[in-house]
């Protein structure tokens, strides 16, 4: 049987956290493609697939990249679930994170 001993333990601690909020604006008709390799075809050079190519066709957004001035990847923000982009509307992704 193993023997247990009362001990008392306490701490004091102290951090700040900061908040960073970025807004991703989309305009209406921006993003409307898809950058998956799956919908080229592959028979033709750089044509798509018909079935990507109809009205039908919604693509979903993924993930976010966040860029500097001098275009260079800072961060890469991923969504819990994939997000349609609509055709006819606007959309703002507001990313946050803690630093």
């Amino acid at each position: 049987m193993p023997s247990y001993y009362p001990y008392t333990m306490s701490f004091q601690a102290e951090s700040t956290i900061y908040q960073t909020e970025v807004r991703c604006h989309v305009n209406e008709n921006d993003f409307n493609y898809s950058t998956n390799p799956s919908c080229v075809a592959t028979a033709s050079l750089g044509s798509l697939n018909a079935n990507v190519t109809g009205s039908d066709f919604t693509p979903f957004a993924t993930t976010i990249g966040l860029y500097n001035a001098q275009n260079e990847l800072l961060a890469v923000g991923k969504f819990g679930t994939p997000y349609p982009i609509p055709k006819n509307t606007d959309v703002t992704f507001v990313i946050k994170w803690d630093s």
